[in-house]
Order: structure tokens, then C-alpha cells, then sequence
């Protein structure tokens, strides 16, 4: 029996691409799962696909940007299952701009989706957590590692994500309570064909992207949930504040180039 069975666990942005598939796996698991989503759609799309699969599912339509409305949202989970055993913290936007012409608007937009909100849903879920031991997996990138042209609130929010999550699990520790982060590289997701449709050339960017994993592919969404998986499971209860990089390589050869 998965360890993962009879949890219940919040997942942001688990409408589509990584979170979605988070969200399926886990509840394929037996974890009663509920979307932090703000596409009210794509949420109820997954919600009956899970639902279809046998699995229990809850979408809360939410803008992780805010805190009261992510207050909101954990307050009507514990309303409805009396308990939060994870949180991922899946939700992001990619706005990129040379810097110049990017807007404080852009900026202020670009952090609190992708960073403040892990400090919302994680203040918000904290209680709940260290009331039985849970886990924290915070989705970062690895733009928290390296920079990218065009890309420094981006850049800058994925590695606050890896920062805080060193804080949170030293801060919960004591609490039983893990956190982890995941730093994908290149993944095909709905974010990602936006991004490639903005390129001058997308066939030579589609061929580099893929050329700069070692793996010769990008990633997929299952790539990273399985990763997720191993780090929201029993399996891995003596590893808390570190980063998984999940990028077939892509790592590796950055460092290689340089």
C-alpha cells in the first residue's frame, strides 16, 4: 500500500501540466487531493478526471497570490476532509522581458505568483501540518541556478523558492515536518508551447531545448510528479531541505559548457 494513501494534500496550480500530474498520480495513490487553481476550467477538468479513475478530488478556485484568498482556500479544506497532510507548490507564470522594458507591474506579478505564493499556502497549511507531520515540495526550477537572458524576475523568484524552502525546513523540522524542492529543466506543458510560439525561430529553439538535455528529449509533467512522489512519501523521511534537479542532465552540461 502506497504510503501516500489516505492523505489528503493541497496542490497549487494543479489544474494542468506539472501540478495536474502531481495531482493524478497522488490520487491514484489513495491521497484526497484539492486544486489551488485559478482557472475554475481546467480545475473541474481534473477534478472529473480523477473522479473518473476512482480517485477524490476538490477544486478551490484560488489566486495564490493572495493571502486571503489562499486562507480561504485552506480554511474550506479542513472544512471538508479535517486534515492537510502535503502541500505542493506547484503554481507559476513565466513573464519574460530584457529587463528595461519590464514593468514594476510585470515584476510585482511575476514574485508573487511563483514566490510569495509558497509563503502564503505554506503559513496557511503550517498548522495543519505540524498537527500530524507532514511534507512540503516546492516546485522551483533550474533557473535558481543559472540565468537567462530576459528572465530575471523569473530567475529571481525560482531561486527565492529554493531559499525558503531551506528556511521552512529548518524552521519545521522540530515540527515533523519535511521540506523539499524539485528544480525541472525544459518541460512540455501548455507554459512551455506559449514560450516556444514567442521564439523568432521555434523549430531551431525546439531542437536546441531538446539538444541541451543529455536525455535528448525535454521533460514531461510525469517526470516531475514522480520525482514529487518519491519526496511527498515515506520513502524519503530522512531527506528535508534539499533541491531534486529534474532535467535530464541539462545540469550537468551547463557546467560542462562552462
Amino acid at each position: 500500500m502506497s504510503t501516500l494513501n489516505e492523505k489528503v494534500m493541497v496542490v497549487t496550480g494543479g489544474g494542468a501540466g506539472i501540478g495536474q500530474a502531481i495531482a493524478e498520480l497522488a490520487a491514484k495513490d489513495g491521497t484526497s487531493v484539492v486544486l489551488a487553481e485559478i482557472n475554475g476550467d481546467q480545475g473541474a477538468a481534473t477534478v472529473r478526471k480523477i473522479e473518473e479513475a476512482g480517485g477524490h478530488a476538490l477544486c478551490v478556485v484560488t489566486d495564490v497570490s493572495d493571502a486571503v484568498a489562499v486562507d480561504a482556500m485552506v480554511a474550506e479544506t479542513l472544512s471538508r476532509f479535517g486534515r492537510i497532510d502535503a502541500l505542493v507548490n506547484n503554481a507559476g507564470i513565466d513573464v519574460e522581458e530584457e529587463t528595461t522594458k519590464y514593468t514594476p507591474a510585470m515584476w510585482h506579478k511575476t514574485i508573487d505568483v511563483n514566490l510569495s505564493s509558497v509563503f502564503y499556502c505554506s503559513r496557511a497549511c503550517l498548522p495543519a501540518l505540524r498537527a500530524r507531520g507532514g511534507v512540503i515540495v516546492n516546485i522551483a526550477s533550474v533557473h535558481a541556478h543559472f540565468g537567462f537572458a530576459g528572465a530575471a524576475a523569473y530567475d529571481a523568484s525560482k531561486g527565492g523558492i529554493v531559499a525558503i524552502t531551506r528556511s521552512l525546513a529548518i524552521e519545521n523540522g522540530k515540527h515533523n515536518v519535511r521540506v523539499n524542492a524539485i528544480c525541472p529543466g525544459y518541460i512540455d506543458t501548455d507554459l512551455w508551447e506559449k514560450d516556444l510560439a514567442r521564439e523568432p525561430d521555434p523549430e531551431a529553439f525546439d531542437r536546441v531545448t531538446r539538444e541541451s538535455h543529455p536525455l535528448g528529449r525535454r521533460g514531461t509533467p510525469k517526470d516531475v510528479a514522480h520525482a514529487a512522489r518519491f519526496l511527498l512519501s515515506d520513502e524519503s523521511n530522512w531527506i528535508t531541505g534539499t533541491t531534486l534537479v529534474v532535467d535530464g542532465g541539462m545540469s550537468a552540461r551547463f557546467f560542462e559548457r562552462a
